[in-house]
C-alpha cells in the first residue's frame, strides 16, 4: 500500500485506536468508526498484564502475550509523551496465592517470565492480611497493570492529536464486497469507502461479518481504600484461584470478574456481585470493611479457543483484529504493530499466521472449535441461566468418511444456494466445519443471483468442490453439465476432482428425481471416470443397482428438496443403509438438528444440508447446530442404543430393597 491510501477502521476501542495511531504515525490517512466509545470492552476490563499468572497454555498465544508485555514500557512512554494524560501503567508485579499444596509443585507456565514460589511465612510477610487459608503463592515480578479506562482515553486523545479522524455514533451494518474486495461499508450514517478496511469491533463483530466471536459478559466492581489508611494496604495485583484483585494508585481496588455467556444481557446482578465479593473477601478479608465505589459490566469478545482472530480475511482489503477475549488490554501494542506491518508495509510476522480465522474451518485442525483451549482463568461461573457460546461435544475417535478413495473428517456437506448474501454463506461454511460443498454448475455458469463470485468466495484449497447437475431434466443434460463441472473444478485448482452430484429432475413441482434418467446418466458418467454421487428417491432396489454399476455413494432424499419435512422415508432409508457397501448420504428435507441426528443415528454415513441452513434467520448459527446434530447422531450410532421393548424395565436394582 502506498502512502496515499486511506484506511478505515471499524471499532473505536483500544484495539482500533492503537492500530489507527500506529498507521497514522507511519503516514497513513486513517478514519475510525466508533459505535459507542463508552461501551467498548476496554472500559470494562481490569487492565492486568498477566501472561504468566494467567497460565496461558497455547504456545503461540503465550508468545504473543509475552511480546506485547515487552512492548509496554516503551509504548506507554511514547503515548504519554504525546499528551499530558497518564495511563496508570504500573509494573507492580502479580502475586498468585494458592490454598492447595498441589498448586505449589510447579509454576503454571514454565518457559515464561520469572516466577518465584513463596511459602506460607514468605507470602504472608510480603502481603499481610491474606487469608489464613493461603499456604503460599507464585510471585511474578515482571507483570503488572494499566488503568484500562485511562489507557482508552489516552489513546483517543493521541489519535485526535495526530490527525486520526474519529466518527462517533456510527454503526456499520454491512460490509459490501465484490470479487474478493470490500467496495464499501453500509452504516446508519450512510455508505463509506476506503482503500483498506480493518475490523476491530470486538464482541459485536458477528453482527457485521460471520466470524466465530461471541459476547462473554463480565461483571466487576470497585471499592475504595479509606483515606485514613496509609500506606495503601495492597501494592500488587492478587490473582486468586476464583477472583482477581487489582489495586490502583488512586486508592481504588478493582475486583473481577464473572464470565457469563448470556449474549448482550446488560446489568449487574445480586448473584454476580455477591459471588465476586465472597471470593475477594475470602482471599483478602480486609476488603470487607472498605466502601463499594462502583459496579459495572462489559462484554468480552470470545472465540471458541479463547484466542484472537488476526490478519487476512477472504477479502484482500479487509484485515481482522478481533476476538481478544480477556487479553485485549495486554495484546493492544502487539496487535497494533502486527496489523500495521501487514496493512501498511505488507509484511507478515510468522506469529500472525497462528491467529488466522481459517483455523476454525476444519474440525481436525488444532486448536479445534470442538475442543476449546481451557486456561482456567480466575473468572467465576455462578448459577445464572447461561447459553454456552460454543456448546461443543467432546471429541471422539471415528473413522474418516471415504468417498471414491478420498478421506474426509467431516460427515456434513453443505451447499452454496439460497443464501441472502455471500458473507452468510462464508460464515455458514466455516461454522459447519464441512469439507465438501456442492455447487450448481448451471447457476454458476449463468451467474445466477447468489452465485456470483463463488470462485473467490471459498478457499478451494481447503474445501472440496462437489459440482452438481441441478436444473437438468434429462440424462443427456446431466452428462453435459457434469463434464462442465469437472472442468470448473480444474480451473479452481482441483485437477484430480472427478466428483459429481448427479441430479436428473424433470418434475418442477415436487422436484423428485427421475430414477430411469439417473441410472442412464450414472452408467455413462462412471464409464467416463466420474465419482458419481446420485440423488435418488429412497428406493432400495435403485440404490443397489447404482452401487453395482460403480457409483461412489447413493444419496436418498429424506423428503422433497427444501420442504423441511424431515425424514419421511425412514423404513426405506434404513433398508438402503443396511444393504449398501458404499457410503449412504441422506440428502434433502432435513430441517432441524434433531433430524440431522436422527439420520446419523440410523447409520447414514453423511448428510447434505443446504436450505435448512441458508434460509435460517441466522445461517452460521444453524450451520453450527447442524454440525453438532450430525456429530451427536454419529456418536449415538457408534455407541449403540438400547433395545426397544414393549414393556417397562426398572432402572434401579431390585436387590437390596428395604422390606418390612
Amino acid at each position: 500500500m502506498n502512502s496515499t491510501s486511506d484506511v478505515l477502521i471499524i471499532g473505536g476501542g483500544v484495539i482500533g485506536l492503537s492500530i489507527a495511531i500506529e498507521l497514522k504515525l507511519r503516514g497513513a490517512s486513517v478514519t475510525v468508526l466508533s459505535r459507542d466509545f463508552q461501551e467498548a470492552a476496554s472500559h470494562a476490563a481490569a487492565g492486568m498484564l498477566a501472561p504468566s499468572a494467567e497460565a496461558i497454555a497455547d504456545a503461540p498465544m503465550r508468545e504473543l502475550c509475552l511480546q506485547s508485555l515487552r512492548l509496554y514500557p516503551e509504548w506507554i512512554s511514547k503515548l504519554e509523551s504525546l499528551t499530558d494524560r497518564s495511563t496508570g501503567y504500573w509494573a507492580c508485579g502479580i502475586l498468585a496465592p494458592v490454598t492447595e499444596a498441589a498448586d505449589s509443585q510447579n509454576p503454571p507456565v514454565l518457559d515464561s517470565l520469572p516466577a518465584y514460589w513463596l511459602d506460607r511465612p514468605a507470602i504472608h510477610l510480603v502481603q499481610p492480611e491474606l487469608s489464613e487459608q493461603v499456604i503460599g503463592g507464585w510471585w511474578y515480578p515482571e507483570e503488572g497493570q494499566v488503568d484500562n479506562r485511562a489507557l482508552a482515553q489516552t489513546l483517543r486523545s493521541v489519535a485526535e492529536m495526530i490527525g486520526v479522524e474519529i466518527q462517533e455514533g456510527v454503526t456499520v451494518t454491512e460490509i459490501v464486497q465484490q470479487q474478493g474486495q470490500v467496495v464499501k461499508l453500509r452504516s446508519n450514517g450512510g455508505d463509506r469507502s476506503a482503500g483498506h478496511y480493518i475490523l476491530a469491533t470486538g464482541a459485536w463483530s458477528q453482527s457485521i461479518i460471520p466470524v466465530p466471536v461471541q459476547p462473554c459478559k463480565g461483571q466487576m466492581l470497585a471499592i475504595r481504600v479509606p483515606s485514613e489508611i496509609s500506606p495503601l494496604p495492597l501494592q500488587r495485583v492478587l490473582y486468586g484461584e476464583n477472583v482477581y484483585i487489582v489495586p490502583r494508585q488512586d486508592r481504588r481496588i478493582v475486583i473481577g470478574a464473572t464470565s457469563e455467556t448470556i449474549g448482550f444481557t446488560p446489568g449487574n446482578t445480586p448473584a454476580g456481585l455477591q459471588t465476586l465479593l465472597n471470593a475477594a473477601i475470602q482471599l483478602y478479608p480486609a476488603l470487607k470493611d472498605f466502601p463499594i465505589q462502583e459496579c459495572w459490566w462489559g462484554f468480552r469478545p470470545a472465540t471458541p479457543d479463547e484466542m484472537p482472530i488476526l490478519g487476512d480475511s477472504l477479502c484482500d482489503n479487509l484485515t481482522l483484529a478481533t476476538g481478544h477475549f480477556r487479553n485485549g488490554i495486554l495484546l493492544t501494542p502487539i496487535t497494533a504493530r502486527l496489523i500495521a506491518d501487514r496493512v501498511w508495509n505488507g509484511t507478515i510476522d510468522p506469529l500472525l499466521n497462528e491467529f488466522s480465522w481459517q483455523r476454525f474451518l476444519c474440525p481436525t485442525q488444532s486448536p479445534s472449535p470442538l475442543a476449546p483451549v481451557s486456561t482456567q482463568p480466575p473468572m467465576l461461573q455462578f448459577s445464572t441461566p447461561q447459553i454456552p457460546a460454543s456448546p461443543a461435544p467432546a471429541p471422539f475417535a471415528d473413522e474418516p468418511l471415504i468417498i471414491a478413495g478420498r478421506e474426509f473428517r467431516s460427515r456434513l456437506m453443505t451447499g452454496t444456494g439460497k443464501y441472502r448474501n455471500v458473507a452468510e454463506m462464508q460464515g455458514s461454511i466455516v461454522s459447519s466445519g464441512c469439507e465438501i460443498v456442492t455447487v450448481a454448475v448451471r447457476r454458476v455458469q449463468n451467474n445466477a443471483p447468489g452465485h456470483e463470485g463463488l470462485a473467490e468466495a471459498i478457499d478451494w484449497q481447503k474445501i472440496w468442490m462437489l459440482p452438481n447437475t441441478a436444473g437438468c431434466q434429462t440424462a443427456e443434460d446431466a452428462i453435459r453439465v457434469a463434464r462442465l463441472g469437472r472442468e470448473m473444478a480444474k480451473l479452481l485448482g482441483q485437477e484430480d476432482n472427478h466428483f459429481v452430484k448427479l441430479e436428473v429432475i424433470p418434475d418442477s413441482k415436487y422436484l423428485l428425481p427421475d430414477p430411469i434418467g439417473t441410472l442412464e446418466a450414472a452408467e455413462q458418467l462412471v464409464k467416463e471416470g466420474f465419482a458419481v454421487l446420485p440423488y435418488i428417491n429412497a428406493d432400495p432396489l435403485l440404490a443397489k443397482r447404482l452401487e453395482e454399476i460403480g457409483c461412489a455413494t447413493v444419496m436418498p432424499l429424506g423428503s422433497p428438496i427444501g420442504s423441511g419435512q424431515g425424514i419421511r422415508n425412514t423404513a426405506n432409508i434404513q433398508i438402503i443403509i443396511e444393504n449398501a457397501k458404499i457410503p449412504v448420504v441422506v440428502d434433502a428435507g432435513i430441517g432441524t438438528p434433531s433430524e440431522a441426528a436422527q439420520a446419523m443415528e440410523m447409520g447414514a454415513d453423511a448428510l447434505l444440508i443446504n436450505t435448512a441452513i441458508a434460509q435460517a434467520e441466522n445461517p452460521p448459527l444453524m450451520a453450527q447446530a447442524m454440525r453438532f446434530g450430525a456429530e451427536a447422531g454419529r456418536m449415538a450410532y457408534l455407541a449403540g442404543r438400547i433395545p426397544v421393548k414393549a414393556f417397562a424395565s426398572a432402572s434401579s436394582p431390585l436387590s437390596g430393597r428395604i422390606t418390612e
